[in-house]
């Protein structure tokens, strides 16, 4: 029996513990009619996990929402907000639509670049340019090794090895060039065949070559080759002959250094009246702008080593 006791204002209280069940029935008697306890009112426990699985975020909810049933549907603006959310399978109706149109664009772009990158023809300014450009850099490049080996004068070797650097520079470039396009680095064609109707512009090859100062009247592309200053032949405008690089091999000091320099100009000469027919004739704009740098490098340095001539007393070339 709960013992009565008194308190100072003669009030009467409870001492004895709640019955387990005592807090779930007030609950429940403060509850509207026709609604039914929970289990967790009933046991007494804190409603939190109810609510948990009652709130607006919960699954339940939204499926509920969705179907447009149940107490949850519309009731409140959350729930209005849920009813008005598209079903997944309406948001992805266009994804299909969205990835054929993008490998559509894909394909035809692939296509279009087939079309634009075709390689240029065996003939085409593009293909002989870079053979024959190689092999013409390919000899600047023997000589210029030569005078960095065995010259006198520090400044013309400092020349020489840059020139010998940026010139297998290129040579690697235009061989990527001919192997992209699938073409040889060699061919049966006449040399400067690519250039037949450049005239004027190739340069007179009789005193080794200078750009635009003179027609090649030497009759010369069937036979293999130019005649140079001592009768021999050579393939292209600038380059020297066989006697010339004996010459130049067999040289040291400032001797060498004199025919080095003479002998780059003239080849630097025939390089300039080349590059500047590809640099107006090529199709490729990769081909056309090294076509453009080689004369505007190889000019200024043709300008150096006549420079470099005069410093050590000897002509201009």
């Amino acid at each position: 029996m709960p013992r009565d006791s008194r308190t100072a204002d003669g009030t009467r209280a409870e001492t004895d513990a709640a019955a387990p069940g005592a807090s779930a029935a007030a609950a429940t008697a403060t509850k509207p009619s026709g609604m039914t306890p929970t289990v967790t009112e009933a046991a007494g426990l804190p409603d939190a996990a109810e609510a948990e699985r009652t709130s607006p975020g919960s699954d339940e909810d939204v499926l509920v929402g969705a179907a447009g049933s149940g107490p949850a549907a519309g009731s409140g603006p959350a729930a209005g907000a849920r009813a008005d959310r598209a079903p997944a399978w309406v948001r992805l109706w266009w994804t299909p639509l969205v990835l054929f149109a993008v490998l559509g664009l894909l394909a035809g772009g692939a296509g279009l670049r087939v079309l634009l990158d075709r390689p240029p023809a065996d003939d085409s300014v593009d293909v002989g340019f870079a053979r024959d450009m190689s092999e013409h850099h390919s000899q600047a490049v023997q000589m210029a090794m030569v005078e960095f080996s065995h010259g006198g004068n520090a400044d013309v070797r400092n020349m020489a090895q840059d020139i010998a650097l940026s010139q297998q520079r290129e040579i690697g470039v235009m061989d990527a060039w001919l192997s992209g396009w699938g073409r040889t680095s060699t061919s049966a064609n006449a040399p400067m065949a690519w250039m037949a109707d450049a005239g004027a512009d190739a340069g007179d090859h009789g005193d080794h070559g200078t750009a635009g100062t003179g027609a090649m009247t030497d009759g010369t592309m069937p036979g293999g080759g130019m005649p140079g200053r001592t009768g021999e032949t050579v393939r292209m405008p600038g380059m020297a002959t066989e006697s010339e690089l004996g010459s130049l091999a067999a040289a040291s000091g400032r001797d060498l250094d004199v025919q080095f320099l003479t002998l780059m100009i003239h080849h630097h000469r025939g390089g300039v009246a080349m590059a500047q027919y590809a640099s107006m004739h090529a199709d490729d704009d990769r081909v056309r702008a090294l076509a453009r740098a080689m004369v505007v490098n190889q000019a200024w340095e043709i300008d150096q080593m006549q420079r470099y001539l005069e410093q050590l007393g000897a002509p201009r070339a």
